[in-house]
């Protein structure tokens, strides 16, 4: 599970619905994601990053985000 990024959605209390919508994905898929059972892709952490304003090493580790 990415805790960090579980975390920072949940401060902004924004729901799964709405960040799959944000890097354009289905929500299952990116409950899938975020629980740990699919990889994000680069540009999805990346944009997932920056909306949060934080920089990807601090959402995802390394391992956990595919080119």
């Amino acid at each position: 599970m990415h805790l960090n990024l579980f975390v920072a959605r949940k401060e902004k209390r924004m729901s799964q619905r709405e960040i799959a919508e944000l890097i354009g994905t289905h929500p299952q898929t990116y409950h899938l994601k975020e629980t740990g059972k699919r990889d994000f892709l680069l540009d999805e952490a990346l944009t997932i990053a920056s909306f949060f304003g934080q920089k990807v090493e601090e959402l995802f580790n390394k391992a956990e985000v595919r080119s």
